[in-house]
Order: C-alpha cells, then structure tokens, then sequence
C-alpha cells in the first residue's frame, strides 16, 4: 500500500510531467484569444486533409491567411509533441501550425490547444457562428476575402 501512495504521490506532484495542458479552451468566441493565437503562429491555412498514417499527415492547401504556404501546395505535417494533435478522417481542417526543426528537417505541427479543427464536422449553429466569426477575423487581419462553401 505504501509503494502504491509513493508512486502516486510522485506522478501527482512531479515537477516534470509529459502531458499536455491547455490553459485555454476554445468552445466559446474570444476574439482576443484568438487575435493572441494569430500573432504567435506561423502558418494559418484552410486544408483538405488527403493522407494520414501512423503520425504523419498531409493536407492541400485550399485557403492561405498567413504563412509560407501557397494554395494546391501539399503540407506534410507530423505528430512532434506530447501537445501535438493529429486530424482524425479526410475532410476541411483549419490549421494553426507551427514549424520544429527536428534533425536538420523542418516539420509542420500543429498543437490540441489551438483552434485547429475539422470544419467540415460543424453542424451546430453555434459552432457555425463561431467559424463565421473567426474567418471574418482572419480575413481582417490579412486583407484576406476567404469564404467557406456551404
């Protein structure tokens, strides 16, 4: 009993601890948080995700707000982090990406605290909403004119 207290109590109170906390949560509009994420990533683009295997994924850029990336260009982004996140099935993502240098090559990742999501999964009108706010942000913020099919 008292290795199985001491094991928790080392898990619980380490210093060190490899999974990943997200101080913010993206379920409700905060144009503010979202203004902090746009200015703190290196790439924001709209996606159709066309490979995923293992940790490794590709998207075809079809809208670009900001970043070194053109439209019909194919991304290779990879699982890096405990924070990384990877999409989940073929469809539209908008991504907030980072670029690691990792051996000398540099790879796209993109993290589960940002607002990268599958908007081709939206189907609540809050959730639209909140999309159709953030383009229009987007579109501000990088004399951009992106609309999203219906």
């Amino acid at each position: 009993m008292n290795k199985i207290l001491l094991i928790f109590f080392l898990i619980a109170f380490s210093s060190k601890s490899f999974a990943c906390i997200c101080t913010v949560f993206w379920n409700e509009w905060n144009e503010q948080q979202t203004i902090e994420m746009i200015n703190y990533t290196d790439v924001i683009f709209i996606g159709e995700l066309k490979t995923l295997a293992d940790d490794c994924y590709e998207f075809e850029i079809t809208n670009v707000f900001n970043g070194n990336v053109k439209k019909g260009e194919i991304v290779t982004g990879y699982y890096v982090t405990s924070c990384s996140d990877m999409p989940y099935a073929n469809g539209k993502y908008l991504i907030y990406g980072d670029y690691n240098r990792i051996d000398g090559e540099i790879l796209l990742d993109y993290s589960q605290c940002s607002p990268s999501r599958k908007i081709s999964d939206i189907k609540t009108k809050r959730e639209s909403e909140y999309l159709t706010k953030e383009i229009e942000l987007l579109n501000e913020c990088f004399n951009k004119k992106v609309t999203l099919e219906k």
